[in-house]
């Protein structure tokens, strides 16, 4: 299946964004993009797993967008004939508002990758089969998630030099 096949195929399906970029490695190859609205993402992802049933999850890349948050999936789709595609999902929550359905039960390989987003940029995965932390103590304050740029992020207070082996010089000394 080449990319524009699988784009027509998802359009079919759902209302989405796409675009094909290619990669500079030396072994170039195209990168499918899609943007999808959160209410249809669980859909369009089973709807990928579907179309290959060996698709691998990969990485998801969270992001604070200003007014909104962002979650792309990294996946990779095997073709019979042609090369594995390589595809990204989008979808976006609002920060007053910010849940994203867990694919936990579709790509168990992604839960790990949704607790990291969850502690981190607090996107709130609903229906994650374990929702602990993953990185950050259980004393770590709630409401505070260290990737955010607004309020919710960590404050200059909160950032300490952790055992860091080069000194942080403040502001004036040398």
């Amino acid at each position: 299946m080449t990319p524009e096949e699988l784009i027509k195929k998802i359009k079919e399906r759902f209302e989405v964004e796409t675009h094909i970029s290619q990669t500079k490695t030396p072994y170039p190859r195209k990168r499918i993009w899609i943007g999808v609205d959160r209410e249809n993402f669980k859909s369009l992802m089973k709807c990928l797993q579907e179309i290959d049933p060996h698709a691998q999850f990969s990485i998801i890349i969270g992001e604070d967008r200003g007014d909104y948050l962002s979650a792309t999936y990294h996946l990779e789709l095997f073709c019979e004939e042609e090369p594995s595609l390589s595809v990204a999902v989008t979808t976006t929550c609002p920060k007053e508002s910010p849940k994203i359905p867990s694919l936990g039960d579709v790509f168990p390989s992604s839960v790990p990758y949704e607790r990291e987003n969850q502690e981190f940029l607090g996107i709130v995965f609903e229906g994650i089969p374990d929702p602990r932390r993953l990185f950050l103590p259980d004393d770590f304050p709630e409401g505070v998630y260290p990737l955010r740029l607004d309020e919710t992020g960590i404050t200059p207070e909160m950032v300490k030099n952790a055992g860091h082996p080069y000194k942080v010089k403040k502001e004036g000394s040398q």
